[in-house]
């Protein structure tokens, strides 16, 4: 295993959502009314882009199931209603939004979700509510206004209060550690874009690396120091079904082979640990990970990897954790 800093230099990181009564946004409908920088807009856009896709899920989940089928799957009472009150909280968040976007405000797209039971609502919830909650860390370091700012550090909180709370419905441990793990914009489009089917031309464009989707195998009952196998597929997404610019951003060959290459782990915070990926696309889980941990096919073990080290999209891996686990790092 070896650790480093992760530091993406350059990159727009993004936030999922953004609301609360810390920004005063003028109630009218006009392009950019808080004059707002470019960086700024992009995080927001992104944000907005991002809570269509939850708004949309959970109005799907709780439009399939009802409160007894809620229990019926063994869920506490009030399960359902929890989910509603996070829908709630999505709702607002994408109003503010809005408010503060006028007409650069993205509408929402098509998407797709393998809801077929509501084991499969709590699962997507809680990859969503981590994702959401990554994004979020990721987009504090580009902020420019300092109310925005303030008001991304405020949901960032609830964002993992919620994933805290569906953690828990999935039998899994309320945190991981002393420490979170940011993602950045083109790893959080690649984790979300499994569900977009597609985004409308009209919408503000998003500077992401179209990466291609990773696959970890097996996804589940997933502990240290075993082996698992790495498959690096089609791309999660592409300029014809997401407003996509900059020239500069090359695309990752589709199903590039894994092998010679390193799986690396992002987790506890800023590190970064790497295990190398063998002939036969496998590699081992190294010592030291726990809870959510974000995997990713690099060419590099050797430094922080950047965009140019990037060979796949990310895997969102989960790592159970003990109750009598030393929880100092992770």
């Amino acid at each position: 295993m070896r650790p480093s800093s992760l530091l993406f230099t350059g990159l727009s990181a993004v936030s999922t959502a953004l609301a609360a009564p810390h920004v005063v946004a003028r109630a009218d409908n006009s392009s950019n009314p808080l004059g707002l920088s470019q960086t700024d807009l992009e995080v927001l856009a992104f944000a907005a882009n991002l809570e269509n896709l939850e708004v949309n899920f959970y109005t799907l989940a709780l439009s399939t199931f009802n409160d007894t089928d809620f229990t019926n799957a063994g869920f506490p009472n009030g399960t359902r209603g929890r989910f509603q009150q996070i829908l709630q909280h999505e709702q607002v968040h994408i109003s503010l939004l809005q408010s503060i976007l006028g007409s650069l405000t993205p509408q929402p797209c098509n998407y797709s979700f393998p809801i077929n039971q509501v084991s499969d609502v709590v699962a997507i919830s809680f990859a969503l509510e981590s994702t959401g909650e990554a994004a979020y860390m990721g987009g504090l370091q580009v902020l420019e206004n300092k109310q925005v700012l303030t008001t991304a550090a405020s949901i960032e909180a609830v964002e993992a209060r919620q994933s805290s709370f569906v953690a828990g419905l999935n039998g899994l441990a309320p945190w991981y550690g002393p420490f979170d793990t940011p993602l950045n914009e083109t790893q959080v489009i690649s984790l979300a874009s499994g569900f977009i089917v597609s985004c409308p031309s009209s919408n503000f464009p998003l500077t992401v690396e179209p990466v291609p989707a990773l696959t970890v195998t097996p996804s589940s009952n997933l502990t240290v120091g075993i082996n698992v196998t790495v498959a690096i597929g089609a791309p999660d997404f592409n300029s014809s079904n997401f407003p996509i610019v900059d020239t500069n951003l090359t695309t990752a060959p589709n199903n590039s082979p894994a092998s010679g290459k390193f799986l690396a782990y992002f987790h506890g915070g800023l590190n970064v640990s790497y295990s190398p990926i063998a002939s036969d696309n496998t590699t081992t889980i190294p010592e030291g990970l726990a809870g959510v941990v974000w995997a990713q096919v690099v060419t590099t073990n050797t430094s922080a990897p950047t965009l140019n080290d990037t060979v796949s999209g990310v895997a969102m891996l989960n790592i159970p954790v003990s109750p009598a686990a030393n929880n100092s790092f992770n």
